[in-house]
């Protein structure tokens, strides 16, 4: 089984699938109409959908979606790919059909770079705080050993910050990121405001004790993780 932190949210066509993860954990992933003999991976129950509508094809550590000679046609982010393919990228939105279904495309940052144990370096000037570790692939984060209670939203934006440490990492790249579950129809940003970006950094960093200072804020931009 292959786990590279990608996989499809469904926007529209199933709501008994909306806001489930589907990760791709196989080479090749397909799509198409439910009660049909072909094994399918995701599945709509839409007549407009192909019965083999399109599939997700890994390569190397990226997928791409090909479509399968559907006939209502499959397109990314408002482009058609009528028997022809298109790379993968964080974010893109693909729409079956003319939009009878929609989905969203999105990764688990560096999911491959995680490690089992990730030390959080001390300030210079702080020698004698308790240590602090991050652990990505367990999600936890411990003081001197004990756990830190963090919720599901706190370590995936800790996630977030700290594989991209001493990078900025923008507003819109937060949303994706911590809330996919709430990608609207339209556009290609969660429906989240920064005030609760703001308000889930602030609760982030009181946490995280000394060292949330280390969480700084780039002005009309984002925010990073200086260690």
């Amino acid at each position: 089984m292959i786990d590279n932190g990608a996989y499809l949210l469904v926007k529209k066509g199933d709501p008994n699938q909306f806001t489930t993860r589907k990760y791709l954990t196989k080479d090749r992933c397909t799509i198409g109409r439910r009660g049909t003999s072909f094994q399918l991976d995701i599945t709509f129950a839409s007549p407009y959908i192909s019965r083999l509508h399109a599939a997700f094809q890994k390569i190397g550590n990226d997928y791409k979606i090909i479509d399968l000679d559907s006939k209502h046609g499959t397109e990314v982010n408002g482009t058609p790919i009528y028997h022809s393919s298109h790379i993968l990228r964080h974010g893109d939105q693909i729409s079956l059909s003319k939009g009878v279904a929609e989905l969203v495309f999105l990764r688990e940052v560096n999911r491959l770079e995680d490690t089992g144990e990730l030390p959080f370096t001390q300030p210079k000037s702080a020698s004698l705080l308790p240590s602090l570790e991050i652990h990505l692939e367990r999600r936890e984060v411990r003081f001197d050993g004990a756990r830190l209670h963090l919720t599901g939203k706190d370590m995936d934006l800790l996630k977030l910050l700290y594989q991209k440490a001493n990078q900025a990492v923008s507003f819109e790249e937060i949303m994706l990121t911590v809330w996919p579950e709430r990608m609207l129809h339209e556009g290609n940003v969660p429906d989240v405001g920064r005030v609760e970006v703001n308000a889930l950094v602030y609760r982030l960093r009181k946490k995280l004790r000394h060292y949330g200072q280390q969480i700084k804020t780039i002005p009309r931009y984002g925010y990073r993780l200086d260690v």
